[in-house]
């Protein structure tokens, strides 16, 4: 069989115990239904620097095993915005280039190790319903905002509202995650001191107490500050002071 994207004739081989195609002229994979999900990070990083050329062709490309035309697969919950696996709906294989199969498993593994941190259920993988999105490591606390419940309107610290806020960043990707004691809607805003630049990200659009962000649009090597504003269900916001972005 042929790689999809050069045309060299692939290598099968199995890797952490999934059948898989390798084109070591351009570094293409080809993964049997959800065999992308299985294998390690570690594997995906011998398979990236198995490559004599980084070139992609724009040429529509179709699958190896029955020549179907393979389509992007997105998810913005489980594939980063700039990384391309392609789909075939008839197997439903997987074709990815080298740099896009290790920056998603990479992004995937984070995703993984953080929900068996905190103990939370993952959600079902499908045949690429995949994770992706950063490990969250650095621990940041918040000031003293105002909260107004229905009603009544009282004073709660930030630190009573914002659980475990962890900020940290993979390549270019910032990842930034918060719990709320209160279903609550929740941005955040992004003030780029190097470039004078105003960037607003939404977190959570409806109610809830589990807030994460995933972002490229980021510059994370200017100077960043950001501030966190949160919503009630009648619509009354409580901000965060505004902090210096650090990244641990």
């Amino acid at each position: 069989m042929l790689c999809p994207n050069c045309k060299e004739k692939f290598n099968s081989d199995v890797v952490d115990g999934q059948n898989i195609l390798h084109c070591s002229n351009c570094g293409g994979t080809f993964f049997q239904e959800n065999g992308i999900n299985r294998i390690s990070v570690q594997s995906a990083q011998n398979l990236a620097s198995d490559l004599k050329t980084n070139d992609i062709s724009n040429a529509e490309k179709l699958c190896p095993r029955d020549q179907t035309l393979l389509v992007p697969f997105r998810s913005e919950e489980s594939v980063p915005a700039d990384v391309t696996l392609l789909y075939c709906a008839t197997c439903k294989g997987i074709f990815t280039q080298a740099n896009d199969l290790l920056i998603f498993k990479k992004a995937q593994a984070a995703k993984i190790d953080y929900f068996k941190l905190w103990n939370i259920p993952l959600p079902s993988i499908k045949s690429i319903a995949v994770l992706s999105v950063m490990l969250f490591v650095s621990v940041l606390s918040l000031t003293v905002y105002t909260y107004f419940q229905r009603q009544n309107i009282y004073f709660i610290q930030a630190s009573d509202q914002i659980k475990n806020i962890y900020i940290t960043s993979a390549n270019r990707y910032l990842f930034i995650s918060f719990k709320t004691v209160l279903p609550l809607r929740s941005h955040i805003v992004f003030t780029d001191v190097t470039t004078n630049q105003t960037v607003e990200k939404i977190l959570s659009s409806k109610p809830a107490t589990l807030h994460l962000l995933t972002t490229g649009d980021i510059n994370i090597d200017d100077e960043i500050y950001y501030q966190i504003v949160l919503t009630d269900v009648n619509g009354a916001e409580t901000k965060t002071e505004i902090k210096r972005l650090e990244l641990k």
